[in-house]
C-alpha cells in the first residue's frame, strides 16, 4: 500500500454553513469525535443524552469528551462547550426521543438544519437482538418523528438534513465492489448489528421520500483511533474488540500445544478509517453541501490483509497461538470450538473480499506502519488497564487462621454494606459490573475466594467446603468494621450466602441468590443441565486423583489424545459456559494444581446437606432463576426457594447464568428487595 500525505487534522471551514444541530450519540465514540471537531465552529449544538438531569448528564458527556480529546494530546474545551452545547435529557428508545414538550417547543425555534443521528446500539450478539433493534431501528424511527415534528416549520430556504451514520458493512455479505447505493433489506448478514443498520437506514429512506424530507446516509468502514496520535480513542468494538479478547486469553492460548485455527479466505481484507478522517469527511460533507448524492462510504482506499492483521494481532497481545487456515478438519478440541463460539461475530468477516466505491476525494491510505503503532499503543492500554484493576478499591484481609484474602470494594463506605459472594474460582472482576450498577445505594464488598483463583493458600482437600468461605465472609466484614449486611449470592456462591445465614444469622441482614448452584439433589421433580451432568462426572474423576487433573489439563490444551467420550465431556462443559467470559471462566481450568483445587470443592460442594441449609435460614431471601440458564437448571432455584421459611422466587423468561454480568434489570431487582433492610440498617 502507498500512503498518501496526511492532510492538517483540522482543516480550514467555511463559516456560511454553520447551523443550529440536534445531534444523537455523543457519548459514543464517533459520534464523541464529531461533536469535538464541531464544537469549534459556529453554531449551537443540541445533544440528546441520557441521564437523571441535565447536570448528570452533561458531565457524563464532558467526561468523555475529555478521554476523547486527550487521545490528541488536546484538554477538554471547556469554554467552547459551555457556551455552544446545549445538552438536553433524552433516550432514543423512548417517543419523541425523551424530550418534553418544552423542549421540544425550545427546538422549534432554535432554527435546526441538520439532524445527526449517530446514536446505536454496538452490540452484536444474537442474545441481545431485540436490544440491537430496539435503539438501532425503533431509536431511528423516533428519530426520524422527531425530525419531522421539528421540520414542519422550515427555517429557511434550504431544507433541513437527517444524517444517518451506518457501517459500510450494513451491506452484509455481499462480496466484491460495494457501490454508494440504497442496499435491499432481503439479504444474507453476518451478524444482528449489520441487519439492524441496513433495517434502520431502509426506514430512514421509506419514512422521508413518503414524507417529502432530505435525507443523507453516511457509511464509515472500520473505525480506527485518530491517526494523528494511534491512540485507541475510546473505542473497544472492531479491531480493538478482537485484539482485547485475544490478550485477555492470552494466559490460556500460550498453554495450547496447537496453534487456534481462524477459518476464512486469504484474500480477505478489513477496510480501516481512522477516526479523525471520519470526522474530516463528515465536515467537509456537512460544509461543502451534500450535492444530489444520498449515500456516502466513510472508508480508505483499500483494505488491509485480513490474515496479516490476524498474525499481528496474534503477535502484538503475546498470544503467538492463532493461525489463519483456509480449510481444517472436522475433529477440534473444546477449546477451540468456545473459541469459535467467542469470536463468532468477527469470524463474519474471515471471508470479506470488499472494495468501497466512494466519490468523495480520497483518505490517505492506512499502511502497516499505522496498524502496527494503533496496535502497539493499544496493547499497552490494556496493560495499563489490569494494573490499575477493573475499578475496585482492593485490600488484603488476614483471616482467622492466617490465610490472606484478596478483597475488593466500591462506594461510599458510609451506605449500607453488601456482601457479593461470587461463585467459586471466578476472579473480582466477574462481580464489577453488578458493583458498578448498586455503588451509588450501597458499600458493596466481594472477595476471591481462597484457594482459587489464587493458589497461595495450602490447600486440604477435607476442608474445603462451604463454611470455609462463609467464615472468610464474616472475618471480612469484622476486618472491615462492618456490621449486619445484606448478601448476594451467585452460582456456587449461593450455598456461601446460605451457609453464612445458617451459621451466623446475626450478621446477615437479608439475602438475593442469583441462579444458585447448591446440593440441593437431582430428583424427579429437580432437573440438571447437561453441564451440571458433565460436571459433576468430570470432578468425580479428578478430586480423588491428581493425575487424573493432570490428564484433563493436557487434553484441554491438546497436550494429548483420548477417547471420544471424554472430549465430548470436555467439550460440553467448557462450550456450556458464556464464550464472551472465556478468560475468567477458564482460570479454574489454567493448571493441573487449580484444577485439582476447583475439582474437590465443587464436588465438596455438591456432597453438602441436600436442603443446602434452607431449613436453618429464617432471613427474608430473594431467589433469581433464568429460564435460558444452560449451567445452572432453574429447578434448582425453584427447589430451594421452596424449602426457605420466607423465599421469594423471581423467574426471568429471558434470564440467564450470566444475567447479573449483563443485565440492568438484576441489579434492579437487588436493589428493590434489600431496600427495607437498606433503609433498617443505614
Amino acid at each position: 500500500m502507498q500512503r498518501s500525505e496526511v492532510p492538517d487534522p483540522n482543516p480550514p471551514v467555511s463559516v456560511e454553513r454553520h447551523h443550529p444541530i440536534l445531534l444523537t450519540g455523543a457519548t459514543g465514540f464517533l459520534g464523541g469525535h464529531f461533536l469535538l471537531r464541531r464544537i469549534e465552529s459556529p453554531g449551537a449544538v443540541y445533544a440528546i443524552v441520557r441521564g437523571d438531569s441535565e447536570t448528570q448528564a452533561r458531565a457524563r458527556l464532558y467526561a468523555h469528551l475529555a478521554e476523547c480529546a486527550a487521545s490528541y494530546g488536546m484538554s477538554l474545551p471547556k469554554a467552547l462547550l459551555d457556551s455552544r452545547l446545549h445538552v438536553l435529557t433524552g433516550d432514543i428508545t423512548r417517543a419523541d426521543c425523551g424530550l418534553d414538550a418544552d423542549t421540544v417547543a425550545r427546538l422549534r425555534k432554535a432554527g435546526l438544519r441538520a439532524f445527526w443521528h449517530c446514536a446505536a446500539s454496538l452490540k452484536f450478539e444474537d442474545r441481545h437482538r431485540q436490544e440491537i433493534f430496539e435503539h438501532n431501528i425503533g431509536g431511528t424511527g423516533n428519530m426520524l418523528e422527531l425530525f419531522r415534528t421539528l421540520s414542519a416549520d422550515p427555517a429557511g430556504d434550504e431544507p433541513a438534513e437527517f444524517v444517518h451514520i451506518s457501517t459500510a458493512y450494513s451491506v452484509g455479505k455481499a462480496q466484491g465492489l460495494i457501490e454508494e447505493t440504497r442496499h435491499s433489506p432481503e439479504r444474507e448478514y453476518n451478524n444482528a448489528y449489520e441487519e439492524s443498520k441496513n433495517l434502520a437506514e431502509n426506514r430512514v429512506i421509506d419514512f422521508c421520500e413518503t414524507h417529502g424530507l432530505s435525507y443523507r446516509i453516511l457509511r464509515p468502514t472500520i473505525v480506527m483511533g485518530p491517526r494523528r496520535s494511534h491512540q485507541s480513542g475510546t473505542t473497544r468494538f472492531g479491531v480493538y474488540g478482537l485484539a482485547k479478547e485475544v490478550h485477555r486469553l492470552r494466559e490460556t492460548l500460550s498453554k495450547l500445544k496447537h496453534p487456534l485455527e481462524l477459518l476464512g479466505n486469504e484474500r480477505a481484507t478489513a477496510n480501516l478509517t481512522p477516526v479523525d478522517e471520519c470526522v474530516n469527511d463528515m465536515m467537509r460533507l456537512s460544509l461543502q453541501g451534500f450535492g444530489e448524492q444520498r449515500f456516502f462510504h466513510l472508508s480508505n482506499p483499500e483494505g488491509v490483509s485480513l490474515p496479516k492483521l490476524i498474525a499481528m494481532i496474534d503477535s502484538k497481545t503475546g498470544a503467538n497461538r492463532l493461525a489463519f487456515v483456509s480449510t481444517r478438519g472436522d475433529d477440534i478440541g473444546p477449546l477451540q470450538k468456545l473459541f469459535d463460539k467467542r469470536t463468532k461475530f468477527y469470524a463474519g468477516y474471515y471471508n470479506a473480499e470488499k472494495h468501497f466505491a466512494r466519490s468523495a476525494p480520497p483518505q490517505p491510505q492506512l499502511d502497516w506502519n499505522d496498524v502496527d503503532r494503533y496496535l502497539t499503543l493499544f496493547v499497552l492500554e490494556l496493560q495499563q488497564e489490569e494494573a490499575g484493576g477493573v475499578g475496585f478499591r482492593t485490600q488484603a484481609v488476614t483471616a482467622r487462621d492466617g490465610a490472606v484474602i484478596n478483597v475488593f470494594s466500591c462506594g461510599n463506605p458510609t451506605l449500607p454494606p453488601l456482601m457479593l459472594a461470587n461463585a467459586y474460582g471466578m476472579p473480582a472482576e466477574f462481580m464489577w459490573p453488578l458493583a458498578q450498577r448498586l455503588r451509588d445505594d450501597f458499600h458493596v464488598v466481594t472477595w476471591e475466594c481462597r484457594w482459587v483463583p489464587t493458589i497461595e493458600h495450602p490447600f486440604t482437600a477435607d476442608a474445603c467446603g462451604s463454611i470455609a468461605h462463609a467464615q472468610d465472609m464474616i472475618d471480612i466484614q469484622k476486618a472491615l468494621g462492618l456490621g449486619s449486611a445484606s448478601v448476594v449470592g451467585w452460582s456456587s456462591g449461593a450455598q456461601v450466602a446460605l451457609r453464612a445465614m445458617a451459621a451466623f444469622p446475626d450478621r446477615v441482614q437479608a439475602a438475593v441468590l442469583l441462579n444458585p448452584g447448591v446440593s440441593i439433589r437431582p430428583s424427579d421433580t429437580v432437573r440438571v443441565t447437561r453441564f451440571e451432568s458433565g460436571i459433576r462426572s468430570l470432578f468425580d474423576k479428578i478430586a480423588g486423583n491428581y493425575r487424573m487433573a493432570e490428564k484433563y489439563c493436557e487434553l484441554i490444551y491438546g497436550a494429548a489424545s483420548t477417547d471420544a467420550g471424554d472430549k465430548k465431556m470436555l467439550s460440553n462443559i467448557l462450550t456450556s459456559t458464556d464464550p464472551y467470559l472465556l478468560y475468567m471462566t477458564s482460570l479454574p481450568f489454567r493448571t493441573p494444581e487449580s484444577l485439582f483445587r476447583y475439582a474437590n470443592m465443587m464436588r465438596t460442594l455438591f456432597a453438602e446437606r441436600p436442603d443446602a441449609w434452607t431449613h436453618d435460614v429464617s432471613h427474608q431471601v430473594l431467589v433469581y432463576v433464568g429460564d435460558q440458564d444452560i449451567v445452572t437448571h432453574p429447578d434448582i432455584g425453584r427447589a430451594l426457594c421452596d424449602g426457605l421459611r420466607h423465599g421469594h422466587l423471581q423467574q426471568d423468561a429471558d434470564g440467564d447464568h450470566f444475567a447479573h454480568y449483563y443485565d440492568q434489570r438484576v441489579a434492579d431487582l437487588i436493589r428493590r428487595h434489600l431496600a427495607p433492610d437498606q433503609q433498617k440498617a443505614a
